[in-house]
């Protein structure tokens, strides 16, 4: 069974530095991409709780996860959380990185094919009659 290495309580009650120390300890010893962005979102809970002290924490971290790891469904659904933590530039560079431009292709390529089917099918039914 995965083990997670923080609680709630320490989470929302410990102090930042601490949580800072913590978190990038824990990333460097486990490699775990997932995890910690999790992390990272409860301490943006955190802040909009009204813990002012943790605005845009660990911003080197979120740059790093996002520009140097592979990206992953957890970073994918979480990605737009992160915004603020990037300037224009890096935010256009990171969507297509996160989201790339293929993926979107091969959908529309998908449902062009699908409907242009459908629509050939029901040409064909209304001939044969």
């Amino acid at each position: 069974m995965n083990e997670q290495p923080f609680t709630r309580q320490q989470l929302f009650g410990l102090k930042k530095s601490t949580l800072e120390k913590r978190i990038v300890s824990y990333y460097r010893i486990s490699g775990d991409s997932d995890a910690t962005v999790q992390y990272l979102i409860a301490l943006q809970v955190r802040n909009r709780l009204g813990d002012s002290e943790f605005h845009l924490v660990l911003k080197d971290l979120v740059h790093h996860l996002f520009t140097q790891r592979k990206v992953t469904k957890i970073m994918k659904k979480y990605f737009f959380h992160f915004k603020e933590y990037f300037v224009s530039k890096q935010w256009k560079y990171l969507t297509i990185r996160v989201f790339p431009v293929r993926q979107y292709a091969e959908k529309a390529i998908h449902e062009v094919r699908s409907r242009f089917s459908s629509i050939l099918l029901f040409n064909n039914e209304t001939q044969v009659e």
